[in-house]
């Protein structure tokens, strides 16, 4: 065959090819798992760093720069304003210890950081010296990209020879108060014991004290930092931009991973009698203690589900105040539109799947929804244009290049 007459065919192969790819991504844009209308592009992550140690949460400072906590080393890393990632720790917290699902958990920027130089870390502590165990949240003060131990500002209960149920997220509410989601050590007796840290979500002062408007503050039979108990495990913790009410992710047994909203001083019913498959669900593992709150949304089979935050970006205005969160099992980042007043979910929406379990979901200073995995940092962008969509199979492309090249050589 003629080389310009081979050119012309694999010309017309290209055309159909891209003719039937793009119908193919319109049927895909309306189509597609997490939205479709021309208000709300398709997304992807973009990655802003790759080859890391656990990621696990991040802490955006007015500066630009981006904090981050290593699980595993106990390391602070900062990517600067630039871009770069910092090729020394920020601060190590040392004795971390990992297993299980102990580790450096949490990590939260004080409000009016870096004018207020604080740093907060929720680790897991091994109190080598004492032969004990236990969960702490400590603050870092902050000298520029240099980080130094201030105080231990809430020394948790010594764990039991369980390696999970910590919890560990830490973050400041619209309230200015510091909040901590605290597993049960895997004693679900401790959800429903007022006295006790565990199974509880925390609020607190920024020096560790309880705030004097929690719903226990006062009492002498509840610990007062308790804002919610009979709770299990949770990973995530966000705030309504509208109403600024919470709302937490919490992962159940084999049944009814949740999002719940939470209310001051409420039971959410996780406690040593609750199991999965007695009741409906989601009751069967929502009916320990005294008025259990039933979740907004539940899950079965379970999916870990991990942080969350509520979208308050532009790339996606369909999507305006509505909750996102990552899920460790299945690595999707799902998406949950809420009533008008947020106590029912209205639509529930896969954007898309990550390469790995997801752990952190913020949103960023700079208007972006940002994600991470155990090896990456990522932020939520749009899909690249049609033409790069469509773009060649390389087997393709190389047979089109050779035909170019022997069509000039004739």
């Amino acid at each position: 065959m003629h080389p310009r007459t081979r050119l012309m065919i694999a010309t017309v192969v290209i055309a159909a090819i891209a003719t039937l790819a793009g119908l193919a991504y319109a049927w895909y844009w309306v189509h597609r798992t997490g939205g479709g209308t021309p208000n709300n592009p398709a997304v992807q992550l973009g990655p802003v760093q790759t080859g890391l140690a656990w990621p696990i949460a991040l802490g955006f400072a007015s500066d630009g720069r981006i904090f981050f906590a290593e699980r595993n080393t106990g390391n602070i890393r900062i990517i600067d304003a630039g871009g770069s990632l910092l090729p020394t720790p920020f601060y190590t917290l040392t004795n971390t210890a990992t297993a299980g699902e102990r580790g450096f958990l949490g990590l939260a920027l004080d409000p009016g950081f870096p004018s207020t130089p604080y740093a907060y870390a929720y680790q897991t502590y091994n109190d080598a010296t004492n032969g004990t165990i236990y969960n702490r949240i400590v603050r870092i003060f902050a000298n520029g990209n240099v980080g130094t131990f201030d105080r231990v500002i809430l020394p948790m209960p010594p764990l039991s020879g369980a390696t999970n149920h910590n919890g560990g997220v830490i973050a400041f509410g619209p309230d200015g108060k510091l909040w901590a989601v605290v597993g049960e050590n895997a004693n679900p007796s401790l959800a429903q014991n007022g006295m006790s840290l565990l199974g509880k979500v925390l609020r607190m002062n920024s020096d560790g004290s309880a705030a004097s408007d929690n719903p226990f503050y006062g009492s002498f039979s509840w610990e007062n930092r308790v804002y919610t108990y009979g709770h299990r495990n949770m990973f995530g913790i966000a705030w309504h931009p509208v109403t600024g009410r919470a709302y937490v992710t919490e992962n159940g047994p084999n049944c009814d991973d949740e999002v719940n909203r939470l209310a001051a001083g409420s039971n959410y019913g996780w406690g040593p009698t609750a199991s999965c498959g007695s009741l409906p669900p989601p009751a069967d593992t929502n009916r320990d203690g005294p008025s259990p709150v039933m979740p907004l949304d539940w899950w079965t089979p379970t999916i870990a589900p991990t942080n969350a935050a509520f979208y308050t970006g532009s790339l996606l205005p369909q999507s305006q105040n509505h909750l996102m969160f990552g899920a460790y099992n299945d690595a999707r980042l799902r998406e949950l539109a809420l009533s008008a007043d947020g106590t029912t979910v209205v639509n529930e929406t896969v954007l898309l799947t990550a390469p790995s379990g997801i752990l952190d979901v913020e949103m960023g200073r700079d208007g972006f929804l940002w994600v991470t995995t155990a090896a990456a940092i990522y932020r939520l962008v749009a899909q690249p244009a049609l033409v790069q969509v469509l773009g060649l199979p390389p087997s393709l492309e190389l047979w089109v290049r050779e035909e170019n090249r022997e069509s000039a050589s004739n």
